[in-house]
């Protein structure tokens, strides 16, 4: 029998089967289908909360940003605490931020800290509370921000330098020039020169890498080189070239342990390391970007090579301090500040958490700080969070605080030793925070170390008008007065000189006071350093120095966050956001 396919039309009970099936299929589909609704209506509710919750948040970040606005369109803005009334942000109802379709966001803040305190810390908390308010009809979400505020500012670099040269006061003087060509004017005893300052004051940048043009404000002369001085007449509107500034390397062999700032390019001749990616220069306008450097070297391949940063403007005195001390000699109707105002050459000696001081020219303080009364013996008091030694016109005697010390020379580079100027002479351990300033110099005549040694929240700030000098005296025939072990090695300290250097008094003079591959022979400065110009510290070769010390400088990191009391801080330097704490 041959097999055929039978085709045929289904009967009722095949239709029935069929139908009964698709009903059974669309039940389970229409089950799977309410399941699944259900758990979107239930997961609506929590997607809506994040939502809003992310919205505060973004409200709260935005209220930070606003904040730091008005600090950086007003330095002293901090001053004015929480009491701006004409800052909506300030009130319980905030500033509002409107959203779409009727959402809207807003935030409220507060400043946590006193402006003393602000002053003091050279940090702002500022806590923030964004709100989201959504259009249906939910409740509004809060989201807390508490942020540290804090300026860019010279304590998050181990070295700063405005200049990259040595100091001018430290150049004889005239420097000769050539003008418009010309090395004479008239004839072999006139010739055109300017002071040091007015040429090595510039960046490399600037025209100190070869010529520049004489202005009306900065002007070429002429030296009578008969009479030994300055003939009549300026001269601008002409080229100035043919100069020589005394410029300083970076080497082989020189390490920068942190980060670095100078407002100057580098000379770098040789491959000096730098360790840390935050190595600046201010050279805005290099050939190459990627080479803010001049000089025959590069920068060793195992660190990093300077980036542009934009300039940090040294203050151009300490006065500001004044503010913080007492007598308000500033102004003298103020209420008084925690810390201690002296006059005259004043020696300090921290032990601990006091302190020796003798400051014969004092005649006003309280009796926290000096007994003036006995103002010619040296007294004990408590370490107060600011020292001031300021310049004194009354009558004194030259030496009445030790300084200069029998047999020392003072025929080399060294500080001024007149007892009427504002100097601090400075050493010992300190326990606490403490910011020693001087009108004029600070020198660190003995080793300045803290009790905790870094590792807690002691801290010696040091703000020197002019010098910072690291004692170092010397013979009339040049031979050193200190032994190596008695001379200064160890400083742990912010260090800043506001119009010159950190500088080892009679650098180019003596011994050498350290010795390759001993590190306790060098000059530790364990902190962070900044100066108008590179003051040296020694001479010698690659192999070894000939005079003076060896450099051992390490970045103290707790200062990214830690600063001596009211320690000052770049002109204009914009506020930025240190840390943030959702809570």
């Amino acid at each position: 029998m041959t097999g055929r396919l039978s085709l045929r039309r289904p009967d009722r009970d095949d239709d029935g089967i069929a139908l009964v099936a698709v009903i059974g299929t669309m039940a389970i589909v229409t089950v799977f289908l309410l399941s699944s609704l259900a758990l979107v209506l239930q997961n609506t509710g929590p997607s809506r909360a994040d939502q809003d919750a992310k919205a505060a948040i973004a409200a709260a970040q935005a209220g930070a940003e606003e904040y730091i606005s008005r600090l950086n369109a007003n330095d002293s803005y901090w001053t004015l605490g929480n009491t701006d009334a004409s800052n909506p942000a300030f009130s319980a109802s905030g500033r509002t931020i409107q959203g779409l379709s009727s959402d809207a966001a807003s935030y409220r803040y507060q400043v946590l800290n006193s402006p003393e305190d602000i002053a003091s810390s050279g940090q702002i908390r500022l806590q923030v509370i964004g709100t989201s308010r959504p259009a249906s009809g939910e409740d509004p979400v809060d989201r807390t921000l508490t942020a540290v505020l804090q300026p860019r500012g010279f304590l998050r670099y181990i070295y700063v330098s405005d200049v990259e040269v040595l100091d001018p006061a430290l150049m004889s003087s005239p420097l000769y020039i050539r003008y418009n060509g010309s090395t004479y004017r008239g004839s072999t005893r006139y010739r055109y020169a300017m002071q040091p300052d007015q040429v090595c004051s510039l960046h490399y940048y600037e025209g100190r890498s070869g010529s520049f043009t004489a202005t009306a404000a900065n002007p070429a002369r002429v030296w009578d080189t008969t009479l030994g001085n300055w003939a009549s007449g300026t001269y601008s509107g002409g080229s100035v070239s043919d100069f020589s500034c005394q410029e300083i390397q970076w080497a082989s062999g020189d390490t920068v342990n942190g980060p670095l700032h100078s407002n100057d390019a580098l000379q770098i001749n040789g491959t000096p390391l730098f360790t840390h990616p935050m190595t600046e220069s201010s050279w805005a306008g290099a050939p190459n970007p990627s080479h803010l450097w001049w000089g025959s070297g590069t920068p060793s391949s195992s660190g990093s090579k300077p980036v542009y940063a934009v300039p940090l403007a040294l203050p151009v005195g300490n006065q500001e301090l004044l503010q913080h001390v007492e007598p308000r000699v500033d102004d003298p109707g103020a209420d008084p500040g925690p810390g201690c105002y002296y006059t005259g050459a004043t020696r300090i000696t921290f032990q601990g958490d006091t302190m020796k001081v003798l400051s014969p020219s004092t005649t006003n303080a309280p009796t926290r700080c000096l007994n003036v009364a006995s103002r010619s013996t040296e007294q004990t008091k408590d370490i107060p969070p600011v020292i001031y030694v300021d310049s004194t016109t009354t009558p004194c005697t030259y030496g009445a605080v030790g300084y200069p010390i029998a047999n020392e020379w003072s025929g080399g580079v060294t500080t001024d030793y007149s007892c009427s100027r504002g100097t601090a002479y400075v050493k010992g351990t300190a326990t606490g925070q403490v910011t020693v300033a001087g009108k004029d110099d600070i020198v660190i005549v003995g080793d300045l170390k803290l009790t905790d040694g870094t590792e807690g929240t002691d801290i010696i700030g040091l703000v020197a008008g002019n010098y910072v000098w690291v004692w170092h005296p010397i013979r009339s025939n040049s031979t050193n007065l200190l032994s190596g072990t008695a001379s200064v090695h160890t400083v742990q300290a912010a260090i800043l000189s506001l119009r010159h250097s950190f500088i080892v008094q009679n650098w180019a003079y003596g011994a050498a006071l350290s010795s390759v591959g001993n590190d306790a022979s060098k000059l530790t400065v364990l902190g962070s350093l900044a100066q108008k110009y590179r003051g040296p510290v020694g001479t010698g070769t690659s192999s070894a120095p000939s005079t003076g010390y060896l450099k051992n400088y390490l970045y103290d990191e707790r200062m990214v966050a830690l600063q001596p009391p009211y320690f000052l801080k770049p002109e204009s330097s914009p506020w930025q956001i240190a840390q943030i704490i959702d809570k």
